[in-house]
Formats: structure tokens, sequence, C-alpha cells
């Protein structure tokens, strides 16, 4: 299959994450495109303060609970807090 978008899906993290976590918890999952066994999203982490970006491989979704690879598209792995953005957006991967 391949790479899947959504419009506009937003939704926060709702626990925080540090730099190696590979299982992102996000507070919905509404509007997010169901993932076959080769598929796959590209998704952005986003914090304000100091503002970070980091781009993530969404491989599986079970629930809530969003396995990923982390640092895609030359972003750099990093901790993120409970309420940070989580958005499917376009990106160069994409």
């Amino acid at each position: 299959m391949g790479i899947k978008f959504s419009n506009n899906f937003v939704t926060t993290i709702s626990g925080a994450i540090n730099n190696s976590v590979t299982t992102i918890p996000i507070a919905s999952a509404t509007g997010f495109p169901a993932l076959g066994a080769s598929d796959f999203a590209f998704c952005t982490l986003q914090k304000e303060s100091p503002f970070t970006l980091e781009i993530v491989k969404v491989t599986a979704r079970s629930g809530t609970n969003l396995t990923v690879v982390r640092a895609q598209d030359g972003t750099s792995a990093s901790a993120f807090s409970s309420g940070d953005a989580f958005e499917l957006r376009i990106t160069a991967g994409g």
C-alpha cells in the first residue's frame, strides 16, 4: 500500500515522551487514517517553548497509541510534554 493522508488531522499527545520512545499516546485518533500492514503516515510533533518540530513516521495504531519511527526528514528526536501538538501534515517525505 503506502503513505496515507487525512484532511486536517490535529490532536495533542496525552503523555510526556522522551527522545527514544517509539509509542506515542495521543488524545484522540478520530480522523486518523486506517493503516494496513505496509501503510504509514508522516506526522509532526510541535512544542512552543522552546520551539521544536519533529517529524515521525507512524507505522501502526492501536486505539490512541501510535507506533512511530522517530526523527524523520532531517529532524531530531526530542522530548515532548503532554498537550504538545501532534498533526498529520504534508512533509518532504510525503
